[in-house]
């Protein structure tokens, strides 16, 4: 059987549109995001507050707040091997207090394997996520889908500390689903 594909496509932040929406509810069957969902995976490099799985419910509400606390902190999305996406944009929600711990120093990387990383956006004193609390960027022509995708902060955020504050992420592009 070939490999099937979808177009999601980009509207407005956060909008139900998204790759991540879209596996974490199990295609809209369910309206709320499934917990225990195998469909997509969220990990990160330490704990802090809230749960890593709390980054695909992409809610800003007290208790979902979810961050990691360490020098070379990381988050990354993983979209099991069912599936690989060519990435054209990608949101995020700060996951705190708009003006403390406002990611402001990384890149978002994507990889096959979760070990071989290559660099799809850098991002140097962006500020947009401490004046929007939301924001999507678009990614440049990239000819490679990936399985996985990791947000690798490369300096200190905007309390001048080390640590992601994420209470949500979103993907957009055209996925594929592999064959079985």
């Amino acid at each position: 059987c070939p490999n099937e594909t979808e177009i999601y496509s980009y509207s407005e932040d956060f909008d139900k549109r998204g790759v991540v929406y879209d596996l974490a509810t199990n295609y809209g069957k369910t309206s709320q995001v499934n917990p225990s969902s195998t469909q997509i995976v969220a990990t990160r490099s330490s704990d802090g507050e809230g749960k890593a799985k709390d980054l695909r419910k992409n809610q800003v509400k007290r208790g979902t707040v979810s961050g990691t606390e360490k020098e070379g902190s990381w988050w990354r999305v993983d979209l099991t091997e069912k599936y690989a996406l060519y990435l054209t944009h990608y949101t995020l929600r700060h996951g705190r207090n708009r003006s403390k711990s406002v990611l402001v120093n990384w890149r978002l990387e994507g990889s096959l394997d979760g070990r071989k990383w290559t660099t799809l956006k850098n991002h140097d004193d962006d500020c947009r996520l401490k004046e929007h609390v939301t924001y999507t960027w678009t990614i440049d022509a990239n000819p490679n889908a990936f399985r996985y995708f990791r947000i690798f902060q490369t300096g200190k955020n905007s309390s001048d500390k080390f640590g992601i504050f994420l209470s949500g992420i979103e993907l957009y592009g055209v996925l594929i689903t592999k064959s079985s």
